[in-house]
């Protein structure tokens, strides 16, 4: 029976379809489409952690998942490695790297956002909705019907 608004299980259905969403927007069309390695989508996950208020879902992925989502500004360049990597999995020479990073100095790197977007996605989806609405109304109910059949009260009514 359930003791939460949301369960393990609803929250792992949660995470497992928001992880499901973002991937399949990195993987899309442009201005998404942020694969080289596949690195980032492979260490795209989640995992849940009980506080004191109820279940956190908390993403787990690359650190530079952050750079993907917000962008960056022009005026700071980014770590001549990361761009290496990246132009050897491309198949571009090696050279190439000092250009691009220049050019992020330059002009920045436009944000994908695709972390909002995948929760705009969800918050959108009727089907997402009716299936997370339903069984946190169900989770009430059987919270109450627990909570109610516990109490002194519903002890009274039954020996009436």
């Amino acid at each position: 029976m359930a003791d939460k608004i949301v369960d393990n299980k609803l929250a792992n259905e949660f995470g497992k379809d928001y992880v499901k969403i973002m991937v399949a927007l990195l993987k899309g069309n442009r201005p998404f489409a942020k694969v080289a390695s596949g690195s980032l989508i492979n260490s795209i996950n989640y995992k849940l952690q009980d506080t004191a208020t109820g279940i956190q879902i908390i993403l787990l992925a690359n650190d530079y998942l952050q750079w993907v989502d917000k962008g960056r500004r022009p005026g700071t360049y980014p770590p001549i490695r990361a761009i290496q990597r990246w132009t050897q999995i491309k198949g571009m020479p090696k050279e190439a790297a000092w250009a691009i990073r220049r050019n992020i100095y330059k002009f920045g790197i436009k944000p994908t956002n695709v972390i909002k977007k995948t929760m705009n996605i969800i918050d959108s989806s009727r089907d997402a909705n009716r299936k997370y609405e339903q069984r946190t109304v169900d989770n009430i109910v059987k919270m109450l019907e627990k909570n109610w059949k516990n109490s002194p009260d519903y002890i009274r009514l039954q020996q009436n």
